[in-house]
């Protein structure tokens, strides 16, 4: 069974590394183009990524803080969001016991690669077609390659049509990425809302990464470089290197699967950093595909393979799609609050998020939403809710308490 993987960013490693690790029976190439650049910022993760590097390595947090430059991550916190409380902590569950990591994606990257079995291509890939049942790669060169099963992970889609759903929720756009020197506290992220929207800070053991979100329809880069360095100077850092100015879609590919390619990482979604999912929704996508596609492939026991059920593939793209707008839900959600700055962004963020919601026609997970929102608003109700494991895309009833109670937005 040859199974491609293409990509050589975060997404496409974290892929190799766990079909080595678990499906180490597939023909494996990793395909990707060394001169293309990766975005390289410092990331942090979720509670379960933890548990998923030590799956693939067996290194624990003393050898990836030499490797990755890792601390340990036991929540969010926010600053200046909402009207309520001038900070407040969104932690990872039970706090002190449960945490992520704040890890350097390109160290990350650096340390997959020892842990994939794998022919290495690296080469430009000019066109991808998929019939369902095999994948057909082509090269710069004009050399093919057919394999059984990929995965995409190449990065943004090139343009946006009506093969993806933007959503709107969501208030930004952009950012404005910059380095300093090593901070003191290292717990948690902190999220500082600002004038013109907000400000991450993701502190590693040999630098601090900063990135000032914000929407390039309504702010300039001037305005946001100038709010920006009043922000640093305040907190006397010295920045290290050169800025990175990115644009961004928050957007899913309404297919990610078609019976034989799957899209992972930016090819199939991206949504702002705010909650750190980026790195959780491609461990989801890999687990999921593990789960159901990739499982099946496994039980052929090398047998030839046919095409996949039309049903079961429609009704995983559905479940993978509720899963990225249960996400962008609250994520927008966080934005309703408001914050002490009257200014244009604020107004606009505040405003957005219950005009676009009413727009969305899927009842099932507008539905679950509100029933989240009921169990987060009322402890009471949270003790009884009807599975305390139960969780809105991973998000679970705590996480709505401490989201909502810190903007205000259930006081109000």
């Amino acid at each position: 069974m040859k199974l491609a993987i293409i990509g050589g960013g975060t997404a496409g490693y974290m892929a190799a590394a766990h079909i080595t690790k678990h499906f180490p029976k597939f023909e494996l190439y990793h395909i990707y183009d060394s001169a293309i650049p990766t975005i390289g910022v410092g990331e942090g993760t979720q509670a379960h990524f933890p548990g998923w590097i030590e799956d693939i390595t067996g290194l624990g947090f003393s050898e990836l803080q030499e490797k990755c430059n890792v601390t340990r991550k036991y929540g969010i916190k926010f600053e200046n969001w909402g009207t309520k409380n001038k900070e407040f902590m969104h932690n990872f569950y039970p706090p002190k016991t449960s945490y992520g990591y704040h890890i350097s994606s390109a160290k990350l990257v650096e340390l997959l690669q020892e842990y994939i079995i794998s022919t290495r291509i690296d080469q430009k890939v000019i066109h991808v077609e998929s019939n369902g049942v095999k994948v057909n790669i082509e090269f710069a060169d004009h050399s093919p390659l057919e394999v059984d099963f990929a995965f995409d992970g190449r990065g943004f889609p090139k343009t946006f049509d009506d093969q993806q759903s933007q959503w709107s929720l969501i208030p930004t756009n952009a950012a404005l990425i910059r380095r300093g020197p090593v901070v003191d506290y290292n717990q948690a992220t902190r999220s500082i809302a600002r004038p013109y929207g907000w400000i991450f800070v993701i502190p590693l053991t040999t630098h601090t990464s900063y990135g000032y979100i914000y929407n390039n329809q309504i702010n300039s880069v001037s305005e946001i470089e100038a709010d920006f360095q009043e922000f640093l100077q305040a907190e006397d850092v010295k920045i290290m290197g050169e800025d990175k100015h990115l644009n961004f879609p928050n957007f899913a590919c309404k297919d990610f699967f078609d019976g034989a390619l799957f899209k992972i990482g930016n090819t199939a979604s991206f949504i702002e950093p705010l909650e750190a999912t980026a790195l959780g929704v491609i461990h989801a996508q890999i687990t999921y595909a593990s789960l159901y596609p990739l499982q099946e492939l496994a039980d052929l026991n090398g047998q030839p393979r046919g095409a996949f059920d039309i049903n079961k593939i429609q009704a995983f793209n559905k479940f993978l799609s509720n899963t990225i707008l249960k996400v962008v839900l609250f994520i927008g959600w966080h934005y309703v609050g408001g914050s002490p700055f009257d200014t244009e962004f604020w107004r606009f963020a505040k405003s957005n998020f219950e005009q676009e919601l009413a727009k969305i026609d899927n009842p099932y997970v507008i539905s679950e939403f509100n029933r989240f929102l009921q169990a987060g608003s009322n402890f009471n109700y949270w003790m009884y809710f009807d599975n305390p494991r139960s969780s809105f895309s991973g998000i679970t009833p705590a996480s709505f308490y401490e989201i909502g109670n810190g903007i205000g937005y259930f006081a109000a």
